[in-house]
């Protein structure tokens, strides 16, 4: 079937341009005309396209002939013109046309079935990657990819929190195969499970996954001198800490005498001390960034409470009062690796004005982020000279730095620089009250 879309146009006196000096205006009778290209139509004729001869025609219109009686008129001529046009081969040539110009339905809808039977939601691409996973003939490669596509999947909530229903068994296994990488993998899968996720961390914590953590680094820890196991307990370290963060009931299990061997801060000081030379500063940093963040929760839940003591705030405040994590905290030394960590893995600030070389700006900022929090936990006075030295001497070069760095800086959205000055200043400032020699910056 083909469908010709005829206009019909009727000028009405408010719509006609004035003509240009050098156009011809058309002169219209009763009967349609053809319009020369440079005539001008007048207002208030009756104008129509002819199909077949594709040209415009114009007429007068009948006083005594109402709109529709034109409509109905014009309608008429042009159904003449379009049988004509079809009588002399234009039904040939629209086919040909809507040919090569549009596909067949038929076609269409075999696409469209295609690419429907190809859609799979979230939940039954991670059923197909636990099955193969599960399937256990996988070679090495194969399982890294199918782990780190799950990984990608669980970084959403609800994701998560079906793949939780009977997952973590699958990846809790992998922590046993004799591949590290595989092992890494299964340890980020957990990580992304697990993170910001508060039921999936109930359910992480009632399977057993934070005994098969401390069990992993634990297990580590006699393998410090090979850099494939540094990596490795850098992994473990972030998967801990998704599982720990806003979670007092497994912090509690972790940190608590009663509960694993060696306690949670036990075990974090030895991993702080191992030496593997750039990755133990890399380990060192995260344990310390994931230190701060407990400990900074820790104070919003007390926060918390005095401002508002009502039960759902006090309940959440016993549960980390009930971790002696300040006293545990100082009895394994870890403001002497906040200190080693200040003076050890923060780059000093460059001389000059050269900004070009290269700066890791990520481990200054979380050392110098968690000196300023445990700042008071911390005898930070008891230093001997030549250490007060140089930690004035770094927050200063630091200091110089950053000023230099914030001038580029316009807005609040652009502020990092000046937010790492603030830092260094404020930390100076505190280290100053404390015995430290004043600086002139």
């Amino acid at each position: 079937m083909y469908i010709m879309c005829v206009s019909i146009v009727v000028l009405p006196l408010f719509i006609v341009p004035l003509t240009s000096q050098n156009s011809s205006i058309f002169v219209p009778s009763h009967d349609w005309q053809e319009v020369l290209p440079d005539h001008t139509i007048p207002p208030g004729l009756h104008v129509r396209q002819n199909i077949r001869t594709k040209y415009t025609e114009a007429k007068s219109i009948d006083k005594s002939s109402n709109v529709t009686d034109i409509i109905s008129d014009g309608l008429e001529n042009s159904l003449v013109n379009l049988s004509a046009y079809l009588r002399a081969g234009g039904a040939e040539k629209l086919n040909n046309d809507s040919a090569t110009r549009f596909r067949p339905y038929e076609e269409l809808m075999e696409d469209f079935q295609k690419i429907n039977m190809n859609v799979k939601t979230d939940v039954e691409i991670m059923s197909e990657l636990v099955m193969e996973i599960k399937q256990g003939n996988s070679t090495v490669e194969r399982l890294l990819i199918l782990l780190e596509d799950l990984s990608y999947y669980l970084h959403q909530i609800d994701n998560s929190k079906v793949f939780s229903e009977s997952g973590f068994d699958l990846l809790t296994y992998h922590l046993r195969h004799p591949s590290y990488e595989v092992v890494k993998a299964a340890l980020k899968a957990i990580g992304a499970a697990t993170q910001g996720n508060s039921d999936v961390k109930v359910v992480a914590l009632q399977g057993g996954v934070l005994d098969h953590l401390h069990s992993i680094l634990k297990a580590s820890i006699n393998k410090q001198n090979s850099s494939k196991f540094s990596t490795l307990l850098l992994s473990g370290v972030s998967a801990l800490s998704s599982l720990l963060r806003d979670f007092p009931s497994a912090q509690k299990q972790f940190f608590s005498a009663s509960g694993l061997s060696p306690t949670g801060f036990e075990l974090l000081a030895q991993l702080s001390h191992l030496n593997t030379l750039d990755a133990n500063r890399d380990l060192r940093v995260r344990i310390l960034t994931f230190l701060t963040d407990l400990y900074s929760e820790r104070l919003g839940a007390l926060s918390a409470f005095e401002k508002d003591p009502v039960d759902a705030k006090k309940y959440i405040w016993n549960l980390y009062a009930s971790i002696p994590f300040e006293e545990k905290f100082l009895m394994h030394g870890f403001c002497e690796t906040l200190r080693s960590s200040l003076l050890q893995d923060v780059q000093e600030g460059i001389e000059g004005n050269d900004l070009s070389i290269p700066t890791n700006h990520d481990i200054r900022e979380k050392v110098i982020t968690a000196c300023l929090k445990f700042f008071n936990l911390c005898d930070w006075a008891s230093l001997d000279y030549s250490n007060k030295q140089h930690i004035q001497s770094l927050l200063d070069s630091l200091i110089r730095e950053y000023k230099l760095r914030s001038r580029s800086e316009t807005n609040d959205i652009d502020s990092y620089f000046t937010d790492m000055l603030l830092k260094a200043q404020k930390l100076r400032s505190m280290v100053a009250s404390n015995g430290f020699p004043k600086s002139d910056l």
